[in-house]
């Protein structure tokens, strides 16, 4: 199981996709290697939760009577586990894949403010839900999966108190104040520590400004000339932050605020590399100008 410090990136399914395409989510309050249904007596309210999976114990008939089982959410279809809503959670983040054969023994619960809640089990049970979705057009509706078995996760995000932050700067420091502006991506961090603003744009990137981040491409005006400098990458951890707003005004969760002083003397602050040329760097990558 890998760690990673941002959500997982994925495409849309399209009509056509195979299952090992498909992503599953789940939150908890404590790390796992891995994942299995709990007893209900080990459950906060364990007996009010029996109670209410009574229609879903019914596609289970051979469960264990006093087990539950694991939740968790289509990564492709949510409106619980989004990456915002990810990033804004306290507790550790999940992801998983699941076999053909897995699948099969899994029941997926389609509901919405506009219809009934859907009760589809298996590989065309997971086709069904889909269908639903992408049919509805209500804002409330989800897609929950409930397995009764154990899985083992490929990827987790850590409780937000353990993930690491990331500022950039032209500058070499030992400390960074309180109040300062850090990021979970990396490559929003440096381009942060360019001085660039959208109007020098040559295309600006609807999709990533909408969600609050710089251009994934930086292409600038002809006439445009921004000075090349050194950029210090630090990493940032161990530091409470609250999200703060970006310079559009919007209120983003991975735009955050420290709300401590970070220092290398008491390692909470790292510098993680030095880059000569901003420039060089970002060409290799990501930045054309025209």
């Amino acid at each position: 199981m890998k760690k990673i410090n941002v959500p997982v990136e994925i495409k849309d399914l399209g009509e056509k996709f195979l299952t090992s395409d498909i992503w599953f989510v789940c939150a908890d309050k404590s790390f796992k290697k891995v994942l299995r249904p709990k007893r209900y007596k080990n459950i906060e309210r364990g007996e009010y939760l029996r109670e209410l999976e009574k229609e879903i114990r019914m596609q289970f008939p051979y469960h264990e009577k006093d087990t539950s089982f694991l939740r968790s959410s289509m990564y492709h279809a949510t409106n619980i586990s989004r990456p915002d809503q990810i990033l804004e959670r306290e507790e550790y983040t999940y992801y998983f894949k699941l076999l053909p054969s897995e699948i099969k023994k899994s029941l997926f619960v389609y509901s919405s403010c506009n219809s009934k809640t859907y009760y589809l089990k298996g590989v065309q049970g997971l086709a069904d839900v889909l269908k639903l979705w992408y049919a509805d057009d209500a804002d409330d509706k989800d897609i929950q999966v409930i397995i009764p078995f154990k899985v083992k996760p490929q990827y987790y995000i850590p409780e937000l108190s353990k993930r690491i932050f990331y500022h950039g700067s032209n500058k070499r420091f030992n400390e960074l104040k309180k109040n300062s502006y850090v990021t979970p991506y990396k490559e929003d961090a440096i381009k942060f520590a360019i001085p660039w603003s959208s109007e020098e744009l040559l295309f600006k990137d609807e999709e990533m400004a909408v969600l609050g981040r710089p251009p994934a491409f930086l292409r600038f005006k002809r006439n445009v000339e921004i000075e090349d400098s050194n950029i210090f990458l630090y990493s940032v951890k161990g530091l409470k932050t609250i999200p703060t707003s970006s310079n559009s005004g919007h209120l983003y969760p991975w735009n955050r605020m420290t709300l401590e002083e970070a220092s290398e003397e008491n390692k909470s602050l790292k510098l993680e590399r030095k880059i000569l040329s901003w420039k060089k760097e970002l060409s290799l990558n990501n930045v054309r100008k025209e």
